[in-house]
């Protein structure tokens, strides 16, 4: 059987399954781009039934609306011609724009092969209070024309994988039966994320390994706010063990650039994003991470970069909507501390609750690991999806 795995973003997590797949004897094609810019998995891999494709494309201009909406199509298309000439029995796909993802879907309708949406956000429910804030009434217009796509795709796909039983009430109020919705929850490649020791050969280079780091590594657009993140570090700017190490590229660290060169801050640095192959090591620098969410995202997206943290045994600080997915896990775990966006003065707080006590983030360190090693072992979660694709393939 052949399976497409389609995950726009290139995340670690979908590698993953895909290299579980073909160990367990399917013929998989992985396929991501590196159009869409932020961090992106380890792609190596010698298993002989597995095959790795970057759809080569233009990197995307995320604040021309019309030049993206082009480019995000047009990828579709070139996405579509590698299908065409695998010709697989099944396609899963996440993570994609979705003027994309209707090219996609459409291929799969038109050449009668099961479509399974393997739903990350919400994108239309995400982006509209977002895209109204920023356009106003265009943006609420460009927002309801996207929910018109995600609803028919939706509704057309053979069957569809959310990764919260938070977004299954909204995807059948939406008109898709129970029985097409499955929620597997995402998780982190664990045994491609071990704990490391703080002073690594990472943190030496940087110089960071005798500071107490706060981290942020990931992507910084639209349902992220940086402003907090250098206000948070004003604060504790008198506090010179602490180091706020922000790892980013794009809109966000531009931004942060601009604050930077205005009002200069010793206890904040700002670096590219690092190869996968030296991620843990990157975790392993933190004493904690960081995770930003602005209060539109919701329910409505799940930072993976969370799960990530929890293989590294590090305590997370999460400016988050309390009603997160994993705001709640955090939080019922006690794995970290749940900050509400917009509030720099608690999220310094909060640094120095961890930064005055080494017993809790051990603690919590060690109660992420522990959740980890439960819920992230890829052989469990692959079976799911094989249940899911033999129900659409007999």
């Amino acid at each position: 059987m052949k399976i497409i795995v389609h995950d726009y973003a290139g995340h670690p997590f979908q590698i993953d399954l895909s290299k579980q797949l073909a160990k367990n004897g399917y013929s998989v094609t992985h396929v991501y781009t590196t159009a869409s810019g932020g961090p992106k998995a380890g792609f190596d891999s010698d298993l002989a039934n597995l095959t790795i494709i970057n759809v080569k494309s233009d990197e995307v201009a995320k604040q021309n609306f019309i030049k993206r909406r082009s480019q995000e199509k047009k990828y579709g298309k070139r996405l579509v011609q590698h299908l065409i000439e695998i010709k697989p029995d099944v396609v899963i796909s996440a993570n994609t724009p979705l003027d994309a993802q209707l090219e996609l879907y459409k291929w799969c309708k038109k050449s009668n092969v099961p479509f399974i949406f393997w739903l990350q956000d919400i994108i239309s429910v995400a982006a509209a209070s977002i895209l109204k804030k920023k356009l106003g009434i265009l943006g609420s217009l460009i927002a309801k024309y996207y929910q018109g796509i995600e609803k028919k795709i939706l509704k057309g796909s053979d069957y569809i994988i959310t990764i919260a039983d938070d977004f299954n009430e909204i995807v059948q109020n939406w008109g898709v039966s129970k029985e097409r919705i499955s929620a597997i929850p995402n998780w982190a490649p664990i045994e491609e994320i071990p704990v490391v020791k703080k002073s690594n050969d990472f943190s030496r280079e940087k110089g960071i390994d005798q500071k107490f780091i706060v981290l942020y590594s990931g992507t910084m657009g639209m349902k992220h706010n940086p402003d907090i993140i250098y206000d948070a570090a004003s604060i504790l700017s008198n506090e010179s063990n602490i180091l706020f190490v922000v790892i980013t590229q794009g809109q966000g660290r531009e931004y942060l650039e601009q604050r930077l060169s205005n009002h200069p801050l010793l206890n904040l640095i700002l670096l590219d994003f690092q190869p996968f192959s030296i991620f843990p090591k990157v975790l392993g620098s933190a004493d904690c991470t960081l995770t930003l969410l602005e209060p539109e995202a919701g329910i409505f997206s799940v930072p993976s970069k969370v799960w990530s943290s929890y293989c590294a045994a590090r305590a997370s600080l999460l400016v988050v909507p309390e009603n997160n997915l994993a705001a709640r896990i955090t939080k019922n775990i006690n794995a970290g501390i749940v900050i509400p966006p917009n509030n720099p003065k608690k999220l310094a707080d909060s640094i120095l609750k961890l930064y005055s006590s080494q017993e809790l983030l051990r603690e919590m360190g060690n109660n992420a690991r522990q959740y980890a090693e439960q819920n992230f072992y890829v052989e469990k979660i692959a079976k799911k999806f094989e249940e899911i694709i033999t129900k659409l393939i007999d």
